[in-house]
């Protein structure tokens, strides 16, 4: 597969309780679609446009703050992974040492907004991360019945963080603000965001219409992962790869610099939500059959997370 498909799931967001032939079908168009290029197009999913419109305007507007003001809201990763990042504190491959980009983390329960400068950007995330949870629940359920398992909430019983922030966990939604680059002395084609795969189970990514996303297929070759309007783009992570025992690759995938020089004077965004098991959830593969299985230790949800956050402040 070398492209990234499309796939409705308006019979599992709609009020009607979906059917097991609906769930069953989503699964197989899932599955075929993340245990192939690892990345899936969400059409109908059930998150309000509107929720996710006021979540971008809310970010734009904090990221178009003065640096000094964003720098008292900046992340202290000695206490947790909350708060702003500015441009080069955080890089995700080791060969791409200074990565042009902002973030702003809310990560599990040791959470903090800007209130004090923003008070409505923590609203708008907020709601943003709720309208997205009955879209989460639903992938996790189809994860389950697509891997054949007994409990189809076997995913969704391990992510309890999601309706109780008592829990620990790493589960974070994620502002990104990728400033413009017409008058900085940068080439297109520049890596904004280095190759790397994502930490949890899964991953939405909600895109404004700026491209640069390139996914890497199984093939080797990136394939561009432009911006559908009223999708949400969904990918796997490091820990679903584990638990299935390689089924769902961990897709690595980088943001570039558009070549359009019109793209290049707009800022570009994006919000992601990574969806993370409670941290005291040990994962390894799911079936004893697994060929795999000794490509992949026992480790918790913790473990890796904190690993693979670590070090991407030390690159």
């Amino acid at each position: 597969m070398d492209k990234i498909p499309t796939v409705d799931f308006s019979h599992l967001s709609s009020a009607t309780p979906p059917s097991q032939s609906e769930w069953k079908e989503a699964a197989e168009t899932v599955f075929n679609a993340l245990s192939g290029i690892g990345f899936v197009y969400l059409t109908n999913h059930g998150v309000p446009d509107s929720v996710i419109e006021n979540a971008f305007t809310e970010s734009k507007d904090f990221f178009e703050l003065p640096t000094e003001t964003k720098m008292k809201s900046l992340k202290d990763i000695s206490k947790s992974f909350n708060g702003y990042a500015a441009p080069g504190q955080e890089s995700l491959h080791k060969d791409v040492p200074f990565e042009l980009r902002e973030s702003y983390d809310i990560c599990g329960n040791l959470r903090y907004f800007p209130d004090t400068i923003r008070p409505k950007f923590g609203s708008a995330m907020n709601a943003l991360e709720e309208a997205s949870k009955p879209l989460i629940k639903s992938l996790l359920r189809v994860l389950a019945i697509s891997l054949k398992l007994e409990d189809t909430d076997f995913f969704v019983e391990r992510t309890k963080a999601l309706d109780d922030l008592d829990i620990p966990s790493y589960t974070t939604i994620r502002s990104l603000y990728y400033p413009p680059t017409w008058n900085k002395n940068i080439s297109p084609g520049t890596v904004r965001c280095g190759d790397h795969s994502d930490y949890g189970t899964l991953t939405l990514l909600f895109q404004d219409a700026i491209g640069g996303l390139e996914v890497k297929a199984v093939n080797g070759e990136w394939v561009s992962a432009d911006p559908i309007p009223k999708t949400v783009l969904v990918n796997t992570g490091d820990l679903l790869e584990f638990w299935s025992g390689g089924v769902f690759p961990a897709t690595h995938h980088r943001v570039l610099i558009p070549e359009q020089e019109l793209r290049q004077k707009t800022a570009r965004q994006s919000i992601v939500y990574f969806v993370h098991p409670d941290d005291k959830v040990v994962i390894q593969p799911l079936s004893q059959s697994s060929t795999n299985q000794q490509n992949y230790q026992p480790v918790t949800a913790k473990e890796h997370a904190e690993t693979r956050l670590r070090a991407s402040y030390n690159y």
